[in-house]
């Protein structure tokens, strides 16, 4: 038996034989009167489609759009399914192809057919309607077949897969928004930077990512109006994740035409720069604290000099002052109590400047091999009395497994006096404070946590900037002074925090190479 051909292939797929050829020329008749109204239905429902509307401008497109049609129709009744027909069928979808019609087009064409032709066909041949619209419904399918397969085997198809592989493999977030700004495209690295799956987000306005400060900044406008202006725009702004979260991107947005070269919408291709501006502001800081740590030693010098003499003239007269309390205890009563406020105010002032020259003078650590745990254990022990004095319960919470960390025992145990000290601040009437170690593959995590009042968003940015403080009395340098001897051991600190909920402090260091293989 003889291999059956590509074509006669397709006819059995579609169940095409010669009782549906039969069925579809008793058509015939029916469709050459009818065919010029049905012709005329269809431009106008053309008419109606954003896909298609531009095309049926003229009369000229209009009347061959109208001759093709009749021709298809009549093509189809008289029941002839040969070679010609087939390269009939696959010229439709390459010429579908040249003026961007999507595959999905053929689905709304065919069905608005069998729609028009389903109540002919009832009035006209009840007792074979069935049979002869399920016969209409395979040649539908025969060349919808064979136009898509002219369509995906065209170049135009090719390209358009080469493009989109390009935008979903993008390390960058790619997204395109229509005429209304809302999501018609949205790539994998958008999906993953931002949290929102395609199908979440195709659909939303475009400010579904947009900050509320930023809209009510006018960004968007901003964005628009240069884009018209100009084609396009670069800028450095922040977009929300779904999870809150403001993510800091380089963004590019330009205009998407359609054929014609009329705007219809927009794209925004997005780079995530959370870690260029994470080290960006580690670099200026950097700098800032040593421009602050040069002033701060020389202010320092200069005060702790005259502070010194003012302190031993103040022991002085304080010595005179006992002197005439042997004779006249009545009339130095006033004098003792002035020179005790005196020398209150003047400790107070050489404790600020201990803190500016310990800032400024912060030495390289010393490198030894140091056991978070017992650093704890020992530290926390000399404070107890202080934790009773304060109404606080302290909750040890150590890994047993922990690693030792490389670096300076005293310049760690400061660090982390620093955050106990604030902690011990932000609960004036109590609480409990936990100190907790672990560790990964990598570092030995300590974390510092307190039941206190706890901050807002606006206070922890501000948190370890030189002399920011929240305390009349702080000189602003704990935080910064921590976070620097953290940074000196290659480690980092972050916070998280919320009005009434507490403050927690996170230090990770990393463990020495030969530590981190063993675990």
């Amino acid at each position: 038996m003889a291999a059956l051909s590509k074509r006669e292939q397709r006819l059995r797929f579609a169940g095409i034989g010669d009782r549906e050829a039969a069925l579809l020329r008793t058509l015939r008749p029916l469709v050459e009167q009818h065919c010029d109204a049905l012709a005329e239905n269809w431009c106008a429902l053309l008419e109606t489609l954003p896909e298609t509307a531009e095309m049926l401008r003229t009369r000229t497109t209009k009347d061959r759009l109208k001759a093709v049609y009749r021709e298809y129709l009549l093509r189809i009744t008289d029941g002839r399914f040969d070679e010609d027909y087939f390269a009939e069928r696959q010229r439709l979808g390459h010429m579908h192809e040249r003026i961007g019609l999507q595959p999905r087009w053929y689905l709304l064409g065919y069905g608005s057919l069998l729609g028009a032709l389903t109540p002919l066909v009832r009035r006209h041949c009840p007792d074979t309607a069935d049979e002869t619209l399920v016969a209409l419904q395979k040649v539908f399918l025969l060349d919808a077949s064979l136009a898509v397969d002219a369509y995906i085997a065209s170049d135009r198809y090719r390209r358009m897969q080469e493009l989109e592989s390009i935008i979903n493999d993008s390390a960058d977030a790619i997204f395109t928004v229509d005429a209304e700004k809302r999501f018609r495209s949205w790539n994998r690295a958008a999906a993953e930077l931002f949290g929102w799956k395609a199908e979440e987000i195709i659909g939303k306005p475009v400010r579904f990512l947009v900050p509320p400060d930023l809209l009510e900044a006018g960004e968007l406008e901003h964005i628009d109006r240069q884009v018209d202006a100009e084609g396009h725009i670069h800028l450095e702004t922040v977009r929300l994740a779904k999870n809150g979260q403001r993510v800091p991107v380089e963004l590019s947005v330009s205009v998407v035409r359609d054929p014609q070269g009329d705007p219809i919408g927009r794209c925004a291709i997005l780079r995530d720069i959370t870690e260029r501006k994470r080290l960006e502001e580690a670099k200026l800081q950097a700098e800032r604290l040593a421009v602050i740590g040069a002033m701060s030693a020389k202010l320092a010098h200069e005060i702790r000099n005259p502070l010194s003499s003012i302190t031993l003239n103040l022991a002085l007269v304080g010595d005179e002052a006992a002197v005439l309390a042997e004779a006249e205890p009545s009339a130095t009563a006033e004098m003792r109590t002035l020179l005790s406020a005196i020398d209150a105010e003047v400790r107070r002032i050489q404790r600020v400047t201990e803190d500016y020259l310990q800032f400024a003078r912060m030495p390289k650590p010393r490198r030894d091999l140091v056991s978070l745990n017992d650093l704890l254990t020992q530290g926390l022990s000399f404070l107890q009395s202080t934790f009773d004095a304060a109404g606080v319960t302290v909750v040890r919470r150590l890994d047993p497994s922990l690693p030792a960390v490389c670096g300076d025992e005293a310049q760690l145990w400061q660090a982390i006096l620093n955050l106990i000290r604030n902690a011990l601040e932000a609960m004036p009437d109590g609480g409990t404070l936990t100190l907790a170690t672990a560790h990964n593959d990598t570092c030995a995590l300590l974390r510092v946590t307190d039941t206190g009042k706890g901050m807002d968003a606006a206070t922890q940015q501000n948190l370890f900037k030189p002399f920011f403080s929240t305390k009349t009395s702080g000189t602003g340098l704990g935080l910064p002074l921590t976070r620097q001897v953290v940074a000196e051991h290659g480690g980092r600190i972050s916070c998280e925090s919320a009005p009434d909920r507490g403050t927690s402090f996170l230090i990770e260091l990393p463990i020495p190479d030969n530590h981190a293989k063993e675990s």
